[in-house]
């Protein structure tokens, strides 16, 4: 009879860890799913800012950019005589 009493209490105490764990394992399980989401969402905001910043640094908006700046393009390029006396002592 005692050790009837004793097995019932182990098995008790046996189910209410396995519910304790179970609901622990459950609940690092939603912790890891919305960790989840959230890096597909991270990835997601990455690449569209990648394509911002590639769009901002095109060649096609720079132009009309500078356009927009009041800036021309000249048909003569004037440079100057690369003499430098001091360097060469």
């Amino acid at each position: 009879m005692k050790l009837i009493k004793i097995l019932s209490v182990i098995i008790v105490l046996l189910v209410i860890a396995n519910v304790t764990i179970t609901n622990r394992s459950v609940d690092e399980g939603v912790v890891v799913a919305n960790l989840g989401k959230e890096i597909n969402e991270l990835q997601n905001q990455n690449t569209i800012m990648k394509a911002t910043i590639a769009e901002a640094g095109s060649l096609s908006s720079l132009r009309e950019k500078i356009v927009s700046a009041g800036y021309i393009e000249t048909s003569k390029v004037t440079t100057l005589a690369n003499v430098s006396s001091v360097a060469s002592r």
